[in-house]
């Protein structure tokens, strides 16, 4: 079982370097959800912990840190914390010699910078997110890169085609094809009415829904 204690620490004590930390402990957002998936039994710290700093990254970059009050100002600042996190992170997988895993938080990374830079809801990219805890879950379990990557490689293609997306339905079909041992925690990640859902397009004037507020 992962000690989500430490690593919360862990996370909390990285982010001292960039401002003082929020009144409230950092809560962990995707890393138990790569646990459920993973179905090794023991847990594993390391792992989590890389997802954790790689979302972290993210937050800094495109919502609001768990870690740091950082001004919202100070965007410099916030940049470099989220490229410090991203890095940090990236490299505790990549030490395993993991590349596809390293491959598909890139193209997440990759996914998540579109939607941001069309204005789509946050509804996206967490969407994005629970896939791709299931996409890691799936490479450990011994599911091909390129069946991990179907999510993207179909993201990519309505994007480039200028199509409009519904992210999370899109995200519920291509999990089912990830072949894992227990997909009900995914499942329950993403199920919904479709209320939340979004509808990406090539262009911000043709969004179907304005962006939701950031959320942690």
């Amino acid at each position: 079982m992962v000690d989500a204690a430490a690593v919360a620490a862990g996370l909390s004590a990285a982010g001292l370097a960039f401002g003082p930390p929020p009144a409230a402990p950092a809560a962990l957002r995707w890393g138990p959800l790569f646990d459920a998936l993973d179905g090794d039994g023991d847990g594993d710290d390391d792992y989590v912990t890389a997802v954790e700093l790689i979302y972290e990254g993210y937050l800094f970059h495109y919502r609001e840190s768990r870690v740091s009050e950082t001004p919202a100002d100070a965007r410099e600042t916030t940049l470099l914390a989220g490229d410090f996190f991203y890095a940090r992170g990236l490299r505790l997988v990549a030490a395993r010699g993991d590349a596809d895993a390293v491959g598909l938080l890139a193209r997440l990374m990759a996914a998540c910078s579109q939607l941001r830079s069309v204005g789509a809801p946050f509804d996206a990219d967490d969407a994005l997110w629970a896939y791709t805890m299931g996409g890691l879950a799936a490479l450990r379990g011994g599911t091909p890169a390129a069946t991990a990557a179907g999510l993207f490689e179909r993201f990519d293609a309505a994007v480039a085609d200028g199509a409009a997306v519904d992210v999370r339905d899109l995200a519920r079909a291509e999990a089912r094809r990830l072949g894992l041992r227990d997909a009900a925690p995914l499942e329950r990640e993403l199920s919904g009415d479709g209320a939340g859902a979004a509808a990406i397009a090539a262009a911000p004037a043709d969004l179907a829904a304005p962006s939701d507020p950031a959320r942690t």
